[in-house]
């Protein structure tokens, strides 16, 4: 987790090499990070992570509802008002973390993890672009390997929990 935060910060500040310049007389330049890219970050990187690494004490602070190490990182990510938007369920042998809307593709409308006898299985809902007005798909099912690999399950239409839930529990063998 601490080689994503130290990536992330670098990401964020850029290279410190440049000389000495008198600001006064230049515009500072910046350059932020979009939104999207700084949830896309949290969701799809941070929280794999976690889950895989943590030997499930990620996950079993979301069995105990707490959620204020995921709260105070998305906060220091993204926003306190991200952060606040951000909510869970306990399922029988699976946590459903639930985000604010997605702004963009592939921010995440919710992350399902799963806790087997092999280990974790951490799914994604991922807002996905329409093709047409006759497309109904909305979200893709994705997924998250422990070796960091991602897998795309397919684009679905529904834009409830309780769908999602049911179906990665459904197909669980994906």
């Amino acid at each position: 987790m601490k080689v994503y935060l130290l990536f992330f910060v670098v990401f964020l500040c850029g290279c410190n090499s440049t000389p000495e310049q008198d600001l006064s007389t230049k515009p500072l330049q910046t350059t932020e990070v979009p939104k999207s890219q700084k949830i896309y970050f949290f969701q799809h990187k941070i929280l794999p992570e976690w889950t895989f690494t943590t030997e499930g004490k990620f996950y079993d602070d979301l069995l105990k509802g707490d959620l204020s190490h995921l709260k105070t990182v998305a906060t220091d990510i993204i926003s306190i008002e991200y952060a606040n938007g951000i909510s869970s369920e306990v399922l029988e042998d699976a946590v459903l973390i639930k985000f604010p809307k997605p702004i963009a593709m592939a921010n995440c409308f919710f992350v399902l993890i799963l806790k087997s006898n092999d280990g974790f299985k951490f799914y994604t809902y991922e807002k996905t672009m329409s093709f047409g007005d006759d497309d109904p798909v909305i979200g893709v099912v994705g997924s998250w390997s422990p070796e960091g690999s991602h897998g795309n399950l397919g684009g679905r239409t529904y834009s409830e929990a309780a769908k999602f839930v049911s179906d990665v529990l459904k197909n669980a063998h994906f």
